[in-house]
């Protein structure tokens, strides 16, 4: 029997979730600096992890999807997601970390 996930493909779970989270900051940021006149500050990062949101997602399992639709869409700490998953903590920690990783040096480059 296959594994199902109520909320949906947990790739694209995740992958619309930050969109659209990342995507509402650029926008109030951009009004933000329109209004103000302010330096962009953080703006141009998250364009930037905005168009290599692909670059992130393609490599990781779906699994790993799976434990990072727990923690960043259902809020989960790490010792919650452990328990509902029967992993580790440290699985979990492993797990959601490389790819929140991967992301951070795709800001920091920007």
């Amino acid at each position: 029997m296959a594994v199902r996930y109520y909320w949906g493909n947990p790739r694209d779970v995740v992958r619309w979730y930050l969109r659209g989270t990342l995507y509402l900051s650029a926008q109030s940021r951009q009004r933000y600096i329109e209004k103000t006149g302010a330096d962009s500050g953080n703006l141009p990062r998250l364009l930037k992890l905005l168009d290599n949101l692909d670059e992130i997602f393609d490599p990781v399992d779906t699994d790993s999807m799976a434990l990072l639709c727990l923690r960043y869409v259902e809020l989960l700490s790490i010792p919650d997601t452990a328990k509902l998953t029967e992993l580790s903590k440290g699985q979990v920690s492993t797990r959601t970390n490389k790819v929140m990783k991967k992301a951070k040096e795709i800001i920091a480059k920007a």
